[in-house]
């Protein structure tokens, strides 16, 4: 959430929910059949900037951080898209105990979607020839001690990478500071929204 109301030069992010994630996932083996499923207008509005508390057109920044709930392990794990380099990081805060190729087959879905989607939605100026997204799965991270807090670890990778301080994450990251501190930055939020006028985009 930090990154919706820091003005950054470097990095323009904004980000997805549980509803864009469940709606990729879900509609990912009817794609494999037939494209023609991505005029779903649901599966565009994350990209345009309506339906979703907190978003961004995509065409305005380029970053998009992307939570993924991985059904098989019950695990939450962060996608970090980069736009002009059409190319996902992912962090997995488990990557010691879940399989990389279990971790590949949950982004699988987004690799093979979002081209296609950005291709249809028209909000880039720019698209290239990949039909693919490549990936790169990172394990020079920090990762959870216990099963319960990989909510947490998802938003503070975000958090870290947008403030470009990923490898310092190692060293001055405490758990019980990062609990205490998501549930006052949701509060400050909560309360800063609806006194917060945000440029309007076109539809």
């Amino acid at each position: 959430m930090r990154f919706k109301y820091r003005s950054e030069k470097d990095m323009k992010a904004t980000s997805t929910n549980c509803i864009f994630d469940t709606k990729i996932r879900g509609i990912f083996d009817n794609f494999k059949k037939d494209l023609i499923i991505l005029t779903s207008i649901v599966c565009c509005f994350p990209l345009t900037g309506h339906k979703i508390w907190f978003n961004t057109n995509w065409g305005q920044v380029n970053h998009v951080f992307i939570p993924n709930f991985m059904d098989k392990r019950t695990h939450w794990i962060l996608v970090h898209f980069d736009i002009y380099n059409w190319h996902l990081d992912v962090y997995n805060s488990s990557f010691k105990t879940i399989m990389d190729a279990t971790v590949f087959d949950a982004i699988d879905p987004f690799r093979n979607i979002i081209p296609q989607v950005l291709r249809q939605s028209k909000v880039l100026n720019f698209l290239p020839r990949e039909f693919q997204l490549s990936r790169k799965l990172h394990k020079d991270i920090l990762h959870q001690a216990n099963g319960g807090d990989c909510e947490i670890f998802v938003v503070k990778y975000a958090e870290y990478i947008f403030l470009k301080k990923i490898n310092e994450m190692l060293n001055d990251f405490d758990i019980r500071v990062a609990r205490h501190n998501m549930a006052m930055q949701l509060f400050k939020y909560s309360a800063e929204k609806p006194n917060t006028r945000l440029p309007r985009i076109s539809k």
